[in-house]
């Protein structure tokens, strides 16, 4: 092959390699940045009517939440989360018993970020002194922005009967 013609041949492939490793070696540090954990405390604090003998309880504390949230490539989103209720209490308004929330509970999700669903978590009610037990169900909205970060709030309780 002729000199005049090999020479530029190479310095236009390794010019094009040039240009196009660092684009290739970033592509997949792009695809998805490192994932974000976040705790939160949601406070809590509610007269709810049941449909029970114990037509009224107040329940007060918070529930601890733990999310993880990782962004992917192309703009999706994957949260997972751990919900716990130990930290709720109650109080009957027609009895004036206590009861103690039990309840751990896991959501995964994914798609577009930025993003915002509804989730209902659910736990036990338990009267202490007794067997009697009730179902609390919260229904919280959590929202994910694009950077990551997590906002969660109550939108919704009920306690239903379990007997």
């Amino acid at each position: 092959m002729n000199e005049r013609i090999l020479a530029p041949s190479i310095l236009s492939v390794a010019l094009t390699t040039m240009i196009l490793l660092p684009v290739v070696v970033a592509a997949p540090a792009r695809a998805q940045t490192p994932p974000v954990s976040v705790a939160r405390n949601i406070p809590f604090n509610r007269t709810l009517p049941t449909a029970c003998s114990e037509k009224r309880i107040r329940l007060t504390g918070e529930f601890q939440v733990q999310y993880k949230v990782t962004r992917e490539g192309g703009g999706q989103g994957v949260i997972e989360g751990d919900i716990n209720a130990d930290k709720i209490t109650g109080s009957g308004l027609t009895s004036r018993g206590t009861y103690k929330a039990v309840g751990t509970g896991r959501l995964e999700s994914s798609g577009p970020s930025p993003t915002s669903f509804t989730y209902v978590f659910n736990f036990a009610l338990n009267k202490s002194g007794t067997t009697d037990s009730l179902m609390g169900h919260v229904k919280f909205r959590i929202t994910v922005n694009a950077n990551g970060s997590v906002t969660t709030r109550v939108v919704g309780a009920n306690i239903d009967c379990t007997s």
